[in-house]
């Protein structure tokens, strides 16, 4: 069983450390924590939090005795009558409990309990990826720009080349225009990319509780691809981890103690209540009475009898919303799985031989065109690719950590 009080007591523990250093790999720690600040912070995780400790005293309302009742009465009668018998009667009446009422009660209080506390862990989950994934794609843009800068800063370096190229008699001047043309359409293409980054952060910000312009250090996603877990292994979990699974199988339980409270309704109710008569002219004792009352629930038999075929529907229900939701995660376990798995293998792919011929492309080709043997249309070509290469990797990088986040929200290893 999931250790809940361990989980509540995590979501007390604020990022502090979050904006320090100058540059953050995005590690499984460093996640882990924002996933915690960002259960923390966010007003849906507070709102379940609070539905989940409403639960808890709706356990302890539970009662096994009905409050006693009391009466007083009155005689209307000639003195001597009143005198001799007592002209005021004073009672008290007790309902006993009907048995398997108080347990079937509390057995339902229970479940709702522990279901609102797995709704409160959804939540937070569900908090705390967002707040994972809005860092991903900080971090993405942060490799973007870094990409980007490279770039620009070998236009520039090929634009030196280009002037002194032209500066020889048989030489051209065009060659440098294109490549200023180059330039400043991805100076455009940075600046751009610098105002997305801006907006990720204040949404980080905002998910996390933070000022929207509080800053954050340049982040990166790691050099290589995380391992990615088995999907069979991970749908055999959801009953176990997955918190949307737990809470309607408490659900299911609350139904079933609905249906024992809606049994246990249709038995007689029994009572015992004590009598006496006083004479009001003097207070004294003139008798005392005990009695025992039943009620009669056979005449309304057939309500009854709905009531319980109803609760009875609605504990199939529940057990069918169960396995309707057990599909559910299950199909999304498996597309988020095979999302990281393919994001994985692509990532692995763009950083090893597919890189490494397009960097031995592109130098040959910028050799040669240096030495006006190749044009400047393959030279900017081939390091179009290179850089498309390099940022693909990167976004094969972020595509599976989003799937992780995903994958971990649905079936939680903490």
């Amino acid at each position: 069983m999931f250790p809940i009080q361990t989980f509540l007591a995590g979501l007390t523990v604020a990022g502090s450390l979050l904006h320090a250093g100058e540059t953050q790999i995005l590690t499984d720690d460093y996640l882990s924590r924002l996933r915690t600040e960002g259960a923390h912070a966010h007003p849906a995780a507070a709102a379940g939090k609070a539905r989940a400790a409403a639960a808890a005293q709706d356990v302890r309302s539970v009662r096994l005795w009905n409050d006693p009742m009391v009466g007083v009465g009155f005689m209307a009668a000639d003195r001597a009558m009143r005198k001799d018998l007592g002209d005021v009667v004073l009672s008290v009446e007790q309902a006993l409990p009907k048995r398997g009422m108080f347990e079937a009660q509390q057995c339902r209080a229970e479940a709702v309990h522990r279901a609102e506390l797995e709704n409160f862990r959804s939540a937070a989950l569900a908090a705390g990826a967002e707040a994972a994934r809005s860092a991903i794609e900080l971090a993405l843009a942060d490799e973007s720009i870094s990409l980007q800068q490279t770039q620009i800063t070998w236009l520039a370096e090929m634009i030196e080349n280009a002037k002194q190229k032209a500066a020889d008699p048989m030489g051209s001047s065009m060659d440098a225009l294109r490549l200023e043309t180059e330039l400043a359409k991805d100076q455009q293409m940075l600046d751009a990319t610098r105002r997305d980054r801006e907006g990720y952060a204040r949404m980080l910000n905002l998910l996390l509780g933070h000022s929207l312009d509080s800053p954050w250090p340049e982040m990166k996603l790691p050099a290589t691809p995380p391992p990615v877990p088995i999907a069979i292994t991970e749908i055999v979990r959801i009953p176990h981890v997955n918190p949307k699974v737990r809470a309607m199988n408490e659900m299911a339980s609350a139904a079933k103690a609905e249906v024992t409270m809606a049994d246990r309704e249709r038995q007689p109710e029994f009572s015992v209540g004590i009598g006496t008569n006083l004479y009001s002219g003097s207070g004294d004792f003139r008798n005392a009475t005990v009695g025992l009352k039943m009620s009669l629930p056979w005449f309304n038999d057939t309500s009854y009898q709905a009531k319980i075929a109803a609760a009875k529907n609605r504990e199939i229900a529940a057990k069918s919303d169960v396995e309707s939701m057990h599909h559910e995660i299950a199909s999304l376990v498996l597309s988020s799985a095979t999302e990281a798995a393919n994001a994985a293998a692509q990532a692995r792919a763009y950083s090893g031989e597919v890189r490494d011929k397009a960097e031995q492309t592109s130098r040959s080709i910028e050799a040669a065109w240096i030495s006006s043997k190749a044009p400047l249309t393959d030279m900017l070509d081939s390091r179009r690719m290179l850089f498309s290469i390099r940022l693909e990797q990167r976004r094969f990088i972020a595509m599976q950590l989003a799937a992780l986040e995903e994958l971990q929200s649905l079936v939680p290893t903490r």
